[in-house]
């Protein structure tokens, strides 16, 4: 698949000057379109198997979402159609909602649930504002989320004085209603965690139950992106979404060890990838002559037919050709037993309810010690 930029100064130029820009809008939606699924086909996304690569008890929230309302955000494109484009990724030009905004939109809903910056759960979940002195790192780490649709709302302010529209409407591009994305966030425990085992498991307990609940409220109530006030940015909770941790607890799915890839089917000839089968080979390890392999066929009550014949020649050109030279090579070290995944749990939810549900289990299982 391949994008076409447009690149014609003069059909810009022409856009640009007219009053009416949303038929030229729409041609160049088209031009755009065959690039809104190349991050799934690149498989740029994450996926949640990178928490068992995690410190033990890190954990990834993963909730899949559908607007309920438009999302508007502000691209730093300077040459553009519309005066309010919507942010967009630089490469495939998707519209995105940034790894930095998400942070700085949860961190306004935690604000709104009483977690104000100097909070002990925001500074560890968000880290300190960047005018404090501290300059400590939050635990979170956001992943962006990329939209395949992109719409046009048209706002009209009005003169306060006399009702009327004071410059005309305005045509601002944003991710439409309806448009189905995915918030995606890992949790990364560091830092000091009081005196104690117990204390670490309660902080990072307390740590869930915030983030859940700031996620929430960020999703449905507070929005996100521009415009929030005016009830832009809310979306709701669609299709399953999933709560990984770097433990092993009751009432979560276990994950499954890696599938070893299957072995490739060795020669006849051959009994391992190095070694000649047994009745091809001497005590030594070396290649049996032709006339000692035909008499152990013919010892078994055999004939020495022309398969057997052909087999031996096979085992002689492999012989000469890499099975010499391997009998003569060092013997290799022996390979150490591979290591056993550390073990994961994973807890899906379909609702709000559910998520919490599971929140609260594993905050439990955490604060009782049994992860």
């Amino acid at each position: 698949m391949q994008c076409e930029f447009i690149t014609t100064l003069d059909w810009v130029q022409i856009a640009l000057n007219d009053k009416d820009k949303r038929q030229h809008w729409q041609q160049w939606q088209e031009v755009l379109s065959p690039c809104s699924d190349l991050l799934q086909k690149f498989s740029l996304l994450p996926t949640l198997s990178a928490v068992a690569h995690l410190p033990p008890l890190s954990f990834a929230l993963h909730i899949p979402f559908q607007l309920q309302k438009p999302y508007l955000s502000k691209d730093d494109c300077a040459f553009h159609l519309l005066d309010n484009p919507v942010r967009k990724d630089k490469v495939f030009q998707a519209p995105m909602v940034a790894s930095t905004s998400w942070k700085g939109a949860l961190r306004a809903a935690l604000w709104q649930l009483g977690h104000k910056a100097d909070h002990p759960v925001t500074i560890r979940l968000l880290g300190n504002p960047r005018e404090s002195e501290e300059q400590q790192a939050g635990r979170l780490y956001f992943f962006p989320t990329f939209f395949d649709q992109i719409g046009l709302e048209v706002i009209n302010p009005h003169d306060r004085n006399t009702g009327v529209g004071a410059r005309g409407p305005i045509l601002m591009e944003c991710v439409p209603s309806g448009t189905k994305g995915a918030f995606l966030v890992l949790y990364v425990p560091f830092g000091t965690f009081g005196q104690g085992e117990a204390e670490r498991r309660a902080e990072i307990a307390e740590d869930l139950q915030v983030l859940c609940m700031g996620v929430q409220s960020m999703l449905t109530t507070y929005g996100f992106g521009a415009k929030t006030s005016s009830g832009f940015g809310t979306a709701e909770l669609v299709g399953e979404g999933r709560l990984t941790i770097r433990a092993a607890l009751d009432g979560g799915l276990a994950s499954s060890a890696p599938i070893a890839p299957p072995q490739p089917e060795l020669p006849r000839y051959l009994e391992t990838p190095t070694r000649l089968h047994t009745d091809l080979r001497r005590a030594d390890g070396t290649l049996k002559s032709e006339v000692e392999y035909q008499d152990l066929i013919e010892s078994r009550g055999q004939k020495f037919s022309k398969k057997d014949k052909q087999l031996y020649d096979k085992a002689k050109r492999w012989w000469e050709d890499k099975g010499q030279a391997l009998t003569q090579a060092p013997e290799p070290e022996p390979e150490s037993a591979p290591l056993e995944p550390p073990p994961v749990s994973v807890y899906t939810f379909h609702s709000w309810e559910e998520l919490h549900q599971a929140v609260q289990r594993v905050a439990e299982l955490l604060k009782g010690g049994t992860a």
